[in-house]
């Protein structure tokens, strides 16, 4: 019986390539003090001498560097283009940024907000201060507006963005899984006897989505029948008297909105939750509003984020990459009392 082939070790590859086992090391973490040249020199020879990475002793020689450090936490940054008023203010965004937070603090480290719309802020300018800072790792938390570019100077950071609604660049991201989270909501109200759903959808989410709302819909209800599917209501702001006119035409029995500021207008309307039409939101952040719909899980989305941030960092992947991945977090189901069993006819 032959012996078992020695494991090629890190040293055996600074040996054959002439150079130093931190050089090497660094070299296979893709990290910016290496030359070019160098890593792929290295690369090439841990390739011929079948090198292969033993994961746990990568995560006890991470856990002894962090031990070695100083008790400072390493920085990051949370990038918004919004004051941080609008993020207290908006459920959503408060909850992605404590999940953030929070995660930061438990693998050590410390996360801190910067706004891009401070005057007289650029891209180069803020690239400057986070460098400056010794940031090397930022989170584009979702902006306000869909549609948003941001130009920095990627090349030095490691990058994660929360959901779709930067367009470029184009960089590894976590998002909400709408599309599976509107096909939830839908089979959960046929459960309950509804036959005529209605999505009300507020222009900017559908593009914040890349339509993943309106297309579940549709791909949805196209699937179940075979005629009478209700059109998307599409608005900037819900007025009462648009509302009662698509209501009206349509009929729908229970209305899908993406967000909350439907109710309102429902109560000028006239029409009476759930008595005389049901409501599910798509952004349902707590049950004390008592309405049924989609939680995003946004504390999640924003903890996952931090996680998938800091495997970059280890890693040191900077820059915009060739094949940005696509992390998507499951929606669950909240009951609430803006629906109710349907009689069955």
């Amino acid at each position: 019986m032959s012996e078992p082939k020695q494991a090629v070790t890190i040293k055996d590859i600074a040996r054959e390539c002439g150079v130093s086992a931190t050089t090497v090391s660094l070299a296979l973490r893709n990290h910016p003090r290496i030359s070019e040249e160098t890593k792929v020199r290295i690369r090439a020879a841990a390739k011929n001498m079948d090198y292969r990475r033993n994961p746990m002793i990568s995560a006890l020689m991470s856990n002894l560097g962090q031990s070695r450090r100083s008790v400072a936490a390493i920085p990051l940054a949370a990038l918004y283009t919004h004051e941080s008023a609008a993020i207290e203010a908006n459920s959503y965004h408060r909850q992605i940024w404590e999940g953030m937070e929070r995660r930061s603090i438990e693998l050590g480290f410390k996360l801190e907000r910067f706004y891009l719309e401070q005057k007289k802020m650029t891209g180069k300018r803020m690239s400057q201060i986070l460098a400056t800072r010794g940031i090397s790792g930022v989170i584009v938390p979702p902006l306000f507006r869909a549609g948003g570019h941001l130009s920095l100077d990627w090349s030095e950071f490691s990058v994660v963005a929360i959901g779709y609604s930067m367009l470029s660049p184009n960089v590894h991201r976590v998002c909400p899984d709408q599309y599976r989270g509107i096909r939830l909501a839908l089979r959960q109200l046929k459960h309950y006897g509804y036959k005529r759903p209605g999505l009300l959808l507020n222009r900017q989410s559908d593009l914040r989505t890349i339509h993943l709302w309106s297309s579940g819909f549709f791909g949805f209800e196209y699937a179940t029948k075979t005629r009478g599917v209700v059109p998307v209501l599409e608005c900037n702001e819900v007025e009462a008297s648009e509302l009662l006119r698509w209501y009206n035409k349509h009929k729908p029995d229970v209305i899908i909105s993406s967000d909350l500021n439907i109710v309102e207008p429902l109560k000028q309307s006239g029409l009476r939750v759930p008595e005389d039409v049901g409501l599910v939101t798509l952004s349902r952040w707590n049950s004390q509003n008592g309405i049924a719909g989609i939680d995003q899980n946004a504390h999640v989305l924003g903890s996952v984020a931090v996680e998938q941030l800091v495997q970059l960092m280890y890693y040191n992947e900077r820059g915009i990459p060739d094949m940005p991945r696509v992390v998507q977090i499951p929606p669950t189901w909240g009951e609430g009392s803006s629906i109710m069993k349907q009689p069955v006819a």
